[in-house]
């Protein structure tokens, strides 16, 4: 075993002290470094991870906040974690398992009887829930929908590569940034009619983009979470575009555009990297 980590539940001693050399120490056990470790320790490195608590995981964690009961503490869905490092490091293997939230939202109304609003997978069952509040809405949801694939199918190279430079690193690196940009161009090329909206996202506010496809605040307002999530902006500043972007490249269980709790909680995230980063 190349990586060490400190056992699960058991704090590191301030006393504790060794001479051994080596090739990588880590601070911090949260899913990053550890995802970071496995992968330095699959190249033959000698790795060393530093985690302050006594549970390894960062935000993504499952404690006993109450007795009996266990919770995700900060981190609560998973879907950005790529599908690339879950298949490389084995994780399912190692216990990781997506439960897929479907439905994905449910917006209650703030009047008794009033009808509420819930999207899932089901693009009829969604829709007829949406045209509860506006039929036009329900008309332009599906395009919405097919957009925000198309804008997914451009982006995807980027996910799973460092952004592309070809006139810097070495050969390798220079031939990955040149793969990128061709699959790049390609994305592109094949989806050339949505450039425009796509540099709009970018660089937009959530609410333009969302006031352009949408005329019902029942829908907005859902949808427009996804622009402020884990952030502290508006919807209506620049930038929030992105962020609404971010929360649609989710992908989980081979299903594009979703999110998904993970049985156990989210520190079965970090305890099945944890094992392939020991392991390696």
């Amino acid at each position: 075993c190349r990586s060490s980590f400190p056992p699960q539940r058991r704090a590191l001693s301030h006393t504790q002290s060794s001479e051994r050399r080596r090739d990588v120490i880590i601070i911090g056990g949260g899913h990053n470094g550890m995802v970071t470790a496995a992968y330095l320790s699959r190249a033959g490195l000698d790795v060393l991870v530093l985690e302050r608590r006594d549970i390894l995981g960062g935000a993504a964690v499952t404690e006993e906040v109450i007795p009996g009961f266990k919770f995700s503490r900060a981190s609560y869905l998973a879907g950005l974690l790529r599908p690339k490092i879950v298949e490389e490091l084995s994780l399912e293997e190692r216990g990781l398992k997506y439960l897929i939230r479907d439905p994905s939202s449910f917006t209650p109304s703030r009047d008794p009887g009033a009808p509420s609003l819930m999207l899932g997978s089901d693009m009829e069952r969604t829709c007829a829930s949406i045209a509860q509040f506006s039929p036009a809405d329900a008309r332009a949801y599906p395009a919405y929908e097919e957009l925000l694939g198309k804008v997914r199918d451009v982006l995807r190279p980027l996910l799973d590569a460092p952004p592309p430079n070809p006139f810097q690193g070495r050969f390798r690196e220079r031939r990955q940034s040149l793969q990128t940009m061709a699959e790049l161009t390609s994305g592109a090329l094949r989806h050339k009619e949505i450039l425009p909206e796509l540099y709009d996202i970018l660089t937009a506010p959530a609410s333009q983009i969302l006031d352009k496809w949408f005329e019902s605040e029942m829908l907005k307002t859902t949808l427009a979470c996804d622009a402020v999530i884990g952030t502290m902006t508006s919807p209506k500043n620049v930038g929030s575009g992105y962020v609404l972007l971010h929360h649609v490249l989710g992908e989980a269980a081979g299903r594009q555009g979703v999110w998904a709790y993970v049985e156990g909680g989210m520190g079965a995230v970090s305890d099945a990297i944890a094992k392939a980063a020991s392991e390696a």
